[in-house]
């Protein structure tokens, strides 16, 4: 199984990647999860490597939980009423990260 970087670099063009980092993943802006069904599979198959991202961001950030960090995010990560709906802001977020992360090394440009 690819890692989050390889699959961004893998199915996203450069102005995806772009449009992501800047905008996020909502409003389409990463057509391969727009639907539940698509972001709960993404987060199965990256699970562990989401939580790790988690944890190490937190840590980076001065927090003492991942919790704790989440719940600095925006509204609607505060709106999470389910599983799937869950499974969709954490997908979203470790592929909004990655994104970041790829433009602000300038690997993408």
């Amino acid at each position: 199984m690819k890692n989050i970087k390889s699959w961004v670099l893998d199915t996203q063009t450069k102005e995806d990647i772009q449009a992501i980092a800047e905008h996020g993943c909502v409003n389409g802006a990463c057509s391969d999860l727009i639907y539940y069904d698509d972001t709960s599979t993404f987060y199965d198959n990256h699970k562990h490597e989401i939580w790790e991202m988690l944890e190490d961001e937190s840590l980076e950030h001065g927090f003492k939980t991942v919790f704790e960090f989440m719940g600095t995010w925006s509204d609607y990560a505060k709106s999470v009423n389910s599983d799937k709906s869950f499974k969709n802001l954490l997908a979203w977020w470790a592929v909004e990260t990655v994104c970041f992360q790829l433009i602000w090394s300038e690997e993408v440009a």
